[in-house]
């Protein structure tokens, strides 16, 4: 991590020494990961658990009810995927031949008009109402009499209830729709019933569920799927009889129910996770402070955050730009994006040329050669620790999700993962390396899911409805 300008001479001692530290501030210990993995692995175990009156889990665990992969011959079905922000509406079709194979899928995307987020709860349930019946006309799919199955996914945290139920729980993200404590289910189903739309809304679920019920239709022995997108989740299944807040004798104690984790919100509660000073500026100064620690520290939507904040500490100290340099663009909250991180991190040109023409372009800020390195350097050293970090955490799921196996299938997927190999790699490896050293010695076959898996996974949920 160090390598990148430990033996560089373009570098003050100034610069030098407050990189170092930044570098140790960040840096976490195999010792520490080990004990994050402890610690999420109880939390998974504490949040299937029944309220006793104890400390309640910082993991909601909300267990969802999906149907296996069956019966799907020559059928069509269409799925709905609502982006936490608002701001797309992707709706899609899968037309199943009679092996119950994809026969192919047609997808379209809508962003709905700024008038219809700024009155969510009023209109836009009648703006994505109005979305399927272009697709349905777009694609020739209004046959008379035929009512097609249509299953949602939605990028926010839901408490899914009987049949479409299906609440939201809370706005999570800097930027997210607000739809809090709205009935997404029942809204839906009324706004296309005022629509006499023909379609039927078989379930709602969040999208990282929806992706494990693709990559369980793909691979049927995925057991994880875990999602690295603005913010972080990830779903496992489970058996139902070791979910025990939802014991019942109506219920077979043997079949399986998707767990949706929220595993964002770990280490809210305590001092599990190692926060630096940088990560505490940046939760304090969120739309949503002391919550989902763990996200914060992972997420597309919060590691450019970080390394923002520390240039423009480098920037205070002088340590960084030309006197004078216009550094107002630099300064605005959130105008570092994730997606810098990648292209910066792979400059392996002698001058950094790559990091000079970034931040020509994006601040309007001209780059020496020690600056494109610092630079580097702060972007190397924040994606390092969310690799770690992010296979602890994947590591924990993997044992709770191992009871019998000693092979566990994990899906990644996410527009982080899509941008930065590395950090997918390193994610992986950092994995790979804790359970190898754990006592059950479980292994993992990964794949990495493409975009749009959660649509498709909603819409395999629909087809076996």
């Amino acid at each position: 991590m160090l390598a990148s300008y430990t033996a560089s001479s373009l570098l003050s001692e100034e610069q030098r020494a407050f990189l170092d530290e930044v570098a140790v501030s960040f840096t976490v210990s195999d010792e520490t990961l080990n004990t994050i993995v402890t610690r999420a692995h109880a939390e998974l175990y504490r949040g299937l658990a029944r309220s006793d009156g104890g400390r309640a889990s910082e993991l909601p665990m909300s267990p969802t009810f999906v149907r296996q992969a069956s019966g799907l011959a020559n059928r069509v079905s269409l799925g709905m995927a609502i982006e936490a922000s608002g701001r797309r509406i992707r709706i899609g079709s899968v037309h199943f031949d009679a092996s119950g194979a994809v026969k192919h899928k047609h997808t379209q995307v809508f962003s709905p008009p700024q008038s219809e987020l700024s009155t969510a709860q009023a209109r836009f349930f009648d703006y994505a109402a109005y979305c399927v019946r272009e697709f349905l006309q777009q694609h020739n799919l209004e046959h008379a009499g035929v009512c097609l199955p249509l299953g949602v996914t939605i990028g926010l945290p839901v408490h899914t209830g009987k049949g479409v139920q299906c609440s939201v729980s809370e706005t999570a993200k800097e930027d997210s729709l607000d739809l809090c404590g709205s009935n997404v289910g029942r809204r839906l189903c009324d706004a296309m019933l005022r629509g006499h739309l023909p379609v039927h809304i078989t379930s709602v679920t969040n999208n990282v569920v929806s992706a494990l019920v693709a990559a369980r239709f793909q691979d049927p022995g995925a057991c994880v799927a875990a999602t690295f997108n603005h913010g972080v989740n990830a779903a496992y299944f489970e058996r139902l009889g070791n979910v025990e807040k939802l014991h019942s004798a109506e219920h077979n104690a043997a079949s399986e129910v998707a767990v949706n984790t929220e595993i964002g919100r770990f280490g809210s509660a305590g001092n599990a996770l190692p926060l630096t000073m940088w990560d505490r500026r940046v939760d304090r100064e969120s739309r949503n402070p002391r919550t989902r620690a763990l996200e914060k520290l992972v997420a597309d939507q919060y590691l450019g955050e970080i390394v923002r904040s520390l240039i423009t500490d480098f920037i205070d100290r002088q340590l960084l730009f030309a006197p004078n340099c216009p550094v107002q663009a630099i300064s605005s909250a959130y105008s570092f994006h994730s997606a810098y991180m990648a292209p910066i991190i792979e400059d392996e040109s002698a001058d950094l040329v790559t990091v000079d023409a970034l931040f020509a372009a994006e601040f309007g800020i001209r780059c020496s050669p020690a600056d494109r390195l610092v630079i580097r350097s702060l972007c190397e050293i924040v994606a390092a620790r969310a690799a770690r970090l992010s296979g602890a955490v994947l590591a924990a799921l993997v044992l709770k999700a191992s009871t019998d196996n000693r092979v566990v299938n994990v899906a990644l997927g996410g527009v982080l993962f899509d941008i930065n190999q590395k950090l997918l790699d390193d994610t992986t490896a950092a994995m790979e390396q804790l359970l190898q050293t754990h006592p059950k010695q479980v292994q993992t076959k990964v794949v990495f899911q493409g975009r749009g898996d959660d649509l498709f996974g909603a819409a395999v949920n629909a087809a076996q409805a």
